[in-house]
């Protein structure tokens, strides 16, 4: 099925050619020329590509240029070439969208080697070859658009009888329409001159922009071809939100102010259309705005007069539309955001800055060494701390990527907006994941000092940004300057507030940097008040293993998971009763009573096991030398509590129940004669025991797992643990070091432990870093949800029994038998396991 689309534009009707042409213009034939090569490769070559996408036709191109004649406030008062440049960046601007075969096979090796952003990244993020192609062409049209221009139009834009061209002039005015205001700012001009002709470049790519912001309305979405082609996804919300728009005329002049409006009017069936076309309208109003300020720089034959909110009549049919946006006071969110409330200590104002500085550094790392040119020196990371005192200041200072006036203004200054979660990092596709990840770690800053200046050069730029924060307030100061000296970033934050947080002392600083970071391949310096540097060491990748202890390599086992267990020998696998450690002397419960066990090498065990458990109870008694004591403390505390603070001084016994009588366990009180756990276990058989018939007792019911290797020989003890969601919101301070670090910064309140662990060996120290993107910590990046907690203490538990199953020694029944275990209790196998 064919489809005709209807042409009502011809381009020597369009009032910018007609101008020309009552010039005579010797431009004319230059632009005939374009006008002829690039209308079939807009009509066949981009809809060839981008057969779901809004049309990019010659149609488009006609009608900014008489978009052109509107926005223009006097288009009587433009020099010719200002009028040609205009008329040839409406035809160019798009034509990088039709990229060739050749460029396309490029592309798709990842081979095409003028942008940063692979191919194979956007595929990943898409999962469509076919979109993903399309994503890749539309992020870098209007640089393939000037490439174009240069390489294939050289010759078409000579100055007459000059020996002087404007091929580069316009290549950047058409690479201008999808970069940003500063962008323009910094590579185009305001007083252009070529030979007689002058031209304003800025004007210029403003007027391209808006033009082209402003086809939006059915002509550029026929409803026979929104039909035809029934677009889905992306592009489909895109012709949704281009249909809706009636009017083909957008602009507006007050007769009385001489102000223009840009306006819209049609009507919507969908509430997330109506949704979409306001958003679209949010950004045109943008762009008036900044092309406005732009133009109130320049002379008065350049003013685009406009008022900067444009008209919307936009008929909602079958739902009612509200205008009322969600909005956020700064002061409200940036205090939550940036105190305790989030973070629990101000010291970890710190940790954020810090992590910034290696994630810079990392990035940097892998970039320069990635490109390493034979005989060059390797990039090293660093970060250093300075503490001076006498002026009263401290420097964060790192020699990592830097940031560009982009990267300031979209993402450091847009609080919630993470650069390394937006598309322009992940497309970047670089093996190493930063840990930020919400866009509000810098806010901490200001636990550390109310005045916070940064300065920064981004590694690939000349210009050095210095910007001056003040906590409480959302205005910034932002002053360029050229400087090549300054590589990297510095944090400046004030002497008195930032010490002041480390109680004065700043022996603490060394030792929270020791504590909270890895630094291997990276180093770590801090200078107090002193030009001698303070070493700051915490290393992952060197340890020196004691004696009688066993390392665990976690790298041998997991990807993107890496570091260490230091595991000791504990205990033998159990095969009798004599086997296990209980608390008092050992009795064994019949339907008689309980009797002492003389010989425990006669007790079969596997008669007092049930379902992988061995349980018994642990009895205090209490004979006549210890009653006054008991009854003294038992008079202001409880029973339990009684019994603990006399554990050491008190007899014990402990009793195992045989499986056959099927009997429940439970902890129970002996208070009184006639008081029974079971037949013949009463209050006053314990006092046959010796225990004081003035004082009560307490049977704690407890049980060793017993996972069976071989029957009635092997088994092995183990220990599971049930976590509660609270137990991974405190820290377990032990001597045991057990830390977890997610790309080199210490998750302070994690805490490991294990599902299940055998316990035939110790964990005496756990240190591992997680370099998987998959692992998020909460927003105050001091712990993880649940979830992903129990996946990690999983992941972990399961690598360590894996190299305890290695290394252990163990003869072959017990090393068959822990396999068995590591099969029956980690049985699934992680995306992260080798």
């Amino acid at each position: 099925m064919s489809v005709t689309i209807d042409r009502e534009i011809s381009i020597d009707d369009l009032e910018l050619v007609k101008l020309l042409q009552s010039r005579n213009s010797e431009f004319l034939p230059h632009i005939k020329e374009v006008y002829e090569k690039v209308k079939n490769i807009l009509e066949q070559r981009i809809p060839h590509i981008f057969p779901n996408y809004t049309l990019h036709n010659i149609g488009h191109s006609l009608r900014i240029i008489k978009n052109m004649s509107s926005i223009v406030d006097d288009i009587n008062q433009l020099d010719e070439l200002e009028i040609a440049i205009l008329i040839l960046s409406a035809l160019l601007h798009d034509v990088g969208m039709a990229v060739s075969e050749e460029d396309i096979k490029l592309i798709k090796n990842d081979n095409f080697p003028y942008f940063d952003i692979k191919y194979s990244a956007v595929v990943k993020t898409i999962e469509d070859e076919e979109l993903a192609l399309q994503e890749y062409v539309r992020m870098f049209h209007s640089s393939l658009s000037a490439k174009y221009i240069q390489e294939e139009l050289k010759g078409k834009f000579d100055i007459p009888r000059l020996s002087l061209n404007f091929t580069k002039e316009l290549a950047l005015i058409c690479e201008s329409h999808t970069k940003g205001f500063d962008w323009i700012t910094s590579n185009l001009t305001v007083n252009e001159l070529k030979g007689d002709y002058k031209f304003n470049s800025q004007f210029l790519a403003c007027v391209l922009r808006l033009a082209d912001i402003l086809d939006i309305d059915s002509n550029r979405t026929p409803f026979n071809l929104y039909q035809l082609i029934s677009p889905t996804g992306i592009s489909k919300e895109e012709w949704d939100q281009h249909f809706i728009i009636s009017n083909n005329q957008k602009i507006k002049k007050d007769p009385k102010t001489g102000l223009k409006t840009i306006y819209f009017t049609g009507q919507c069936e969908n509430p997330h259309t109506h949704r979409k076309i306001l958003t679209y309208i949010d950004w045109v109003a943008y762009e008036i705005t900044n092309c406005t300020q732009l133009a109130n720089t320049m002379s008065s034959q350049y003013n685009l007069l406009y008022d900067t909110t444009p008209e919307v009549q936009i008929q909602a049919i079958g739902y009612t539309f509200s205008d009322y946006k969600m909005k956020l006071d700064y002061k409200a969110i940036s205090a939550l955001l940036m105190g305790e409330k989030i973070y629990g200590d101000k010291s970890l104002g710190l940790r954020e800055l810090i992590q910034n500085s290696i994630d810079s550094c990392r990035i940097r790392q892998e970039i320069v060494n990635e490109n390493l040119q034979i005989g060059a020196e390797k990039y090293v990371p660093k970060i250093k701390i300075i503490i001076n005192e006498a002026q009263n200041e401290v420097t964060i200072k790192d020699n990592g990527t830097g940031m560009s006036l982009e990267i300031i203004k979209k993402h450091f200054l847009n609080i919630g907006v993470s650069y390394y979660t937006s598309k322009d990092f992940k497309l970047r596709d670089l093996a190493y994941k930063p840990i930020g990840n919400f866009g509000i770690g810098f806010l901490s800053c200001f636990m550390l000092s109310d005045e916070v200046k940064v300065i920064t050069r981004y590694y690939k730029s000349s210009d050095r940004y210095l910007i001056n924060l003040e906590k409480n307030n959302e205005y910034t100061s932002l002053t360029k300057a050229e400087d090549h000296s300054l590589d990297g970033t510095e944090i400046i934050l004030n002497y008195k507030n930032f010490i002041n947080v480390f109680e004065n002392n700043s022996a603490k600083v060394v030792a929270f940097m020791n504590k909270f970071f890895l630094t291997d391949d990276i180093q770590v310096e801090l200078y107090d008040n002193s030009n001698v540097p303070i070493l700051i060491s915490n290393n992952l990748k060197t340890v020196t293993v004691p004696d009688g202890l066993i390392k665990i390599d976690l790298s041998n086992y997991l990807k993107d998971i890496e570091g260490y267990a230091l595991i000791k020998k504990k205990r033998d696998y159990v095969s009798s009763i004599n086997h296990i450690d209980f608390k008092g002397t050992l009795y064994q419960y019949s339907c008689d009573g309980i009797k002492i066990v003389q010989d425990t090498s006669a007790i079969d065990i596997d008669n007092f096991i049930i379902n992988s458990e061995l349980k018994y109870y642990n009895i205090p008694i209490v004979r006549t030398a210890m009653e006054n004591d008991f009854l003294s403390i038992l008079k202001y505390n409880d029973l339990e509590d009684t019994i603990d603070k006399l554990e050491r001084d008190l007899e014990w016994i402990s009793v195992i129940v045989p499986n056959n009588l099927d009997l429940d366990f439970k902890d129970f009180e002996f208070a009184n004669i006639g008081d029974y756990l079971y037949d013949n276990l009463g209050y006053e058989n314990l006092i046959e025991l010796g225990h004081s018939n003035n004082c009560k007792t307490y049977a704690t019911y407890e049980k060793v797992n017993l996972f069976e290797g071989k029957t009635n020989e092997l088994y092995l003890p183990f220990q599971s643990v049930i976590l509660s969601k609270n137990t991974f919101y405190y820290r377990r301070y032990e001597e045991k070091r057990k830390e977890l670090y997610v790309r080199n910064v210490l998750i302070n309140n994690f805490r490991y432990e294990a599902p299940t662990q055998a316990k035939i060996f110790d964990i005496e120290m756990i240190m591992v870093n997680l370099n998987s993107r998959k692992f998020v910590p909460d927003i105050s990046r001091n712990n993880f949800d649940y979830p992903t907690s129990l996946d990690i203490n999983y992941i972990i538990g399961k690598a360590i029994h894996l190299g305890a199953f290695h290394n252990l020694g163990l003869e072959d029944d017990k090393k068959l038998t822990l396999k068995k275990f590591i099969q029956s209790y980690y049985c699934e196998k992680s995306e992260f396991e080798i």
